[in-house]
């Protein structure tokens, strides 16, 4: 029986798909894989690395197991770390790939594998294919066991974000910044990357909860708000926060307001280019606001879309199409970095673009949209079947309406998902997630009334039709 990776691993929840014996099963087929070296980089080590979830040391531990029975040699973390650590050692010490113990944003119910490829990101699909091909098959004959090495994977991390950060910028800034870690893998990291200096870095949710303060560990709106009150009673003048093993970046502003990733994601961009003088394309996925599309046509630099996934924009950044790309959940990634989202990295990349420009957060959003306009930005997660989802996404291919909330469609896009266009003022997107049994509704629309008025009709139709197949 094949292993079902999803968009980027496989995830299970913990005790019934997610269990010891399980680990070990998808261990020991990308460790036949992983010992063929079909690949580029050395495959005689491995690097194991895991988030703060529950049983994900233990789980870490069980997959080095594997691999070491495999006659591969393991690095296994000696604490909990940020899935983009283990990219960036991956490519730092020249191996063929990584293996991060993680479900990433998912509730606290679920734990996963993620595995990493040479180039110091996440896993092609094919990778993933010929891992899940491999399933079941008898263990490889290995002529000696491997090693298995703890190792301080923070500290070498530390001191590379250390090289490529305007520091001292950050620190002399003067600017109060709540770091809100959820409970997850970057713990502390904000604050210990900056250092002490006139901003003060105050580090929140930092300890490990394998529960996540009871909610779930993605960055988002209806996540943020003890971030938000704490931002308020603090009189601090931004949020930061990262997801459950930290490669995405969310932020709220002075008043607890939740800032999309897609102005985040302008921001750097437009900071990247024109301040760190980054050349080359931009690429995003494609639920990704209009707005990176404004931003790339006034940088004079190609736009590439890709499929949701980062994979496919580390794809481009990997053969040199693009520079810089992101994607709609707040991972970001640049060239001077890694071909991967790192939530941490990018949270102080933000701050070094503040401090850089003198404008606290208010002021460069101001300045944004002045240049580039403005979209408002909502999305809907309605858990359904997956067969009930899937029906779902050939109507509204099929039977397309002629207006939604009061937008007119102008036309129908099929790609990773269904995209309902409304003349370039914005667009609706019905995807079923990658992760999750459910459907994602996306919508983007200048006028911010309209966004919620839209989904608010996009819900409503999919409940009826849901209603509709179980009477």
């Amino acid at each position: 029986m094949s292993i079902p990776f999803g968009t980027d691993g496989w995830r299970g929840i913990i005790a019934d798909d997610c269990t010891f014996d399980a680990v070990r099963r998808v261990a020991a087929a990308a460790a036949r894989v992983y010992a063929a070296g079909k690949g580029p980089g050395d495959n005689s080590r491995i690097l194991v690395g895991y988030d703060t979830r529950f049983l994900s040391p233990e789980f870490a531990l069980a997959a080095a197991e594997v691999f070491a029975s495999a006659g591969i040699d393991v690095l296994l973390a000696d604490r909990a770390v940020p899935t983009p650590v283990v990219s960036f050692h991956v490519r730092r010490l020249g191996l063929a790939g990584g293996v991060a113990i993680t479900a990433s944003h998912n509730p606290a119910p679920y734990n996963g594998l993620k595995m990493k490829a040479h180039f110091g990101g996440s896993a092609p699909p094919e990778l993933y294919e010929e891992i899940s091909r491999e399933a079941d098959r008898p263990a490889l004959a290995a002529t000696r066991a491997g090693r298995i090495e703890t190792v301080d994977l923070l500290g070498p991390y530390r001191e590379r974000l250390g090289t490529i950060l305007d520091l001292d910028a950050i620190r002399a800034a003067g600017l109060s910044v709540l770091a809100d870690s959820m409970h997850g893998a970057a713990g502390t990291l904000v604050a210990e990357v900056a250092g002490s200096g006139v901003t003060r870095i105050v580090p929140f949710r930092w300890e490990r909860d394998a529960l996540f303060g009871g909610v779930h560990p993605e960055p988002i709106e209806a996540n943020l708000k003890a971030a938000a009150r704490e931002v308020v009673a603090r009189g601090l003048d931004l949020a930061i926060a990262q997801d459950g093993d930290a490669d995405r970046l969310g932020a709220l502003d002075r008043r607890g307001s939740f800032v999309s990733p897609h102005r985040v994601l302008a921001l750097l961009l437009v900071h990247a280019f024109r301040k760190r003088g980054l050349s080359g394309g931009i690429a995003k996925t494609f639920s990704t606001s209009l707005l990176i599309d404004r931003v790339a046509a006034a940088l004079g630099v190609p736009l590439y879309e890709t499929p949701i996934g980062f994979k496919h924009v580390a794809e481009l950044m990997n053969c040199g199409q693009a520079a810089a790309g992101g994607e709609e959940s707040g991972g970001f990634a640049f060239a001077f970095h890694l071909p991967e989202r790192d939530g941490v990295f990018n949270g102080l990349l933000l701050l070094e673009s503040l401090a850089q420009s003198g404008r606290d957060l208010d002021g460069a959003l101001a300045d944004l949209a002045n240049e580039f306009g403005s979209f408002a930005y909502g999305r809907r997660d309605v858990s359904l079947p997956v067969s009930v989802v899937a029906a779902y996404l050939e109507t509204v291919q099929r039977d397309s309406p002629r207006e939604i909330g009061g937008v007119a469609v102008s036309r129908v896009i099929a790609g990773d998902g269904v995209k309902y266009a409304f003349y370039g003022e914005g667009w609706l997107l019905h995807r079923l997630s990658g992760t999750e049994p459910m459907v994602r509704l996306y919508c983007e629309h200048r006028v911010p009334e309209t966004v919620e008025r839209v989904l608010d009709q996009a819900e409503n139709r999919l409940r009826e039709f849901a209603g509709g197949l179980r009477s």
